[in-house]
């Protein structure tokens, strides 16, 4: 469904029936990443609810197996069915991080800036070569209800781009509300790169992705970086965008 709506926008923009103005272009484009972020959602609720369930089952069954049959299996059998159950339990909590990836219910249900401390949080937990702070210093009802998936999705893009890639060994998170606006940094010492080389090439998929989510809501993107001397990606969101 994404990939058909995303042929039509480009149909609409460039083909013979052209957008008549750039706020039409950006409606549909609003509409195309709301109709992602309910794919997402979809997604997330079917794998948590569906297979995440099922998993859940199969694992209590081999439990139940296993405690049923105590005395009665030989140690490779025991081994056999504890190595099974284990690796249940791998899947389900694979399929768990899948679904919060997808779509973190604590979005909604708490809120933007508890969503970035629990993020924040699960990165620490994997890439423990990182010294990673952030700092939350956003009051929760003064980021639009639209906006703090955008925010979400930015952090995710630079925080995931920095650890995979940058090398660093240090990476700074802030995300703050002031009286001229919205912002949301995310630093790291790490090998930097040359974002105009980047682009030019075609590999900068994700920056513009980023660009594009910030703009649709009224806000821009600066991305300072060069090679040797770490990144920086500051989103802001001027206070009449907030």
């Amino acid at each position: 469904m994404i990939a058909a709506f995303a042929r039509t926008l480009r149909e609409w923009a460039y083909g013979p029936f052209a957008l008549r103005g750039e706020n039409e272009f950006e409606a549909l484009a609003q509409e195309l990443l709301s109709v992602q972020e309910s794919e997402r959602a979809r997604i997330a609720a079917d794998l948590h609810d569906d297979i995440g369930q099922q998993l859940a089952a199969i694992k209590f069954s081999l439990d139940d197996a296993l405690a049923g049959l105590a005395g009665r299996l030989n140690e490779a059998e025991r081994e056999m069915l504890e190595a099974i159950a284990g690796r249940v339990s791998e899947a389900i909590e694979e399929t768990r991080r899948i679904s919060m990836d997808l779509r973190p219910p604590m979005l909604d249900d708490l809120g933007v800036t508890y969503a970035i401390d629990w993020f924040c949080s699960g990165l620490r937990a994997i890439y423990k070569h990182i010294g990673l702070r952030h700092d939350i210093c956003a009051q929760e009802d003064a980021v639009p209800r639209e906006t703090k998936i955008v925010v979400f999705r930015i952090l995710q893009e630079a925080c995931n781009n920095a650890c995979k890639y940058s090398g660093a060994s240090e990476m700074v998170v802030r995300f703050e509300t002031d009286a001229e606006g919205m912002r949301l940094q995310v630093a790291d010492n790490g090998v930097g790169f040359d974002p105009e080389a980047v682009q030019q090439a075609g590999l900068g998929f994700g920056l513009r992705s980023m660009r594009e989510r910030a703009l649709l809501t009224g806000g821009q993107i600066r991305i300072v970086s060069r090679p040797g001397a770490g990144t920086r990606v500051l989103a802001e969101w001027p206070l009449q965008a907030v």
